[in-house]
């Protein structure tokens, strides 16, 4: 036996048609407002992300290897531009230190942060692509423009973001003199 609920609204497609559309609505307008607390949240994580990659470079500009090395974890996984390995903050802070005093002491670097990939909460994949001026090769002559590429894995450690691994690609790189 139907009810009077369920047969008034048989024979009243307005009323059909509203329920059908609230039955719709519902789960859309839950999933876009999801998306729009997750957007909320990604985009403090996202600044928080870009706040790390700002301050390595801001070290870089200042030639400061220490400000350069703050945002990276003690145990840091860093292949740089020539697939050289190191493995910790301080081993990366006592490179960058030898350049900034020689080859890059007149440096200019750019970071654009182009991706941002969460794995999860406290993990992320950052896309950065760099450009750099007033270097100069190892033989001492000028290498005034060059540009490229950093992949960072970082991690969300007590509150702080920091990067984890670092590979770097240099787009316009040449082999060593012979």
């Amino acid at each position: 036996m139907k009810t009077s609920a369920n047969h008034s609204a048989a024979r009243n497609p307005r009323l059909f048609l509203a329920v059908f559309i609230l039955l719709l609505a519902t789960p859309l307008a839950t999933g876009i407002a999801r998306a729009a607390a997750d957007d909320t949240a990604n985009g403090a994580e996202d600044t928080a992300v870009k706040q790390v990659v700002a301050g390595f470079s801001d070290g870089w500009n200042t030639h400061d290897a220490h400000a350069m090395c703050a945002s990276l974890a003690d145990d840091v996984q860093w292949v740089n531009w020539r697939g050289e390995p190191l493995g910790t903050r301080q081993a990366v802070e006592d490179e960058h230190a030898k350049l900034f005093a020689d080859l890059y002491k007149n440096t200019r670097r750019t970071d654009a942060v182009k991706t941002i990939r969460y794995l999860s909460a406290d993990l992320a994949v950052v896309d950065d692509y760099w450009t750099m001026t007033g270097a100069r090769k190892r033989d001492g002559s000028d290498w005034p423009y060059r540009a490229g590429y950093s992949n960072f894995v970082m991690a969300k450690r007590n509150g702080r973001w920091i990067v984890i691994v670092s590979h770097t690609a240099d787009f316009n790189a040449q082999a060593p003199a012979k």
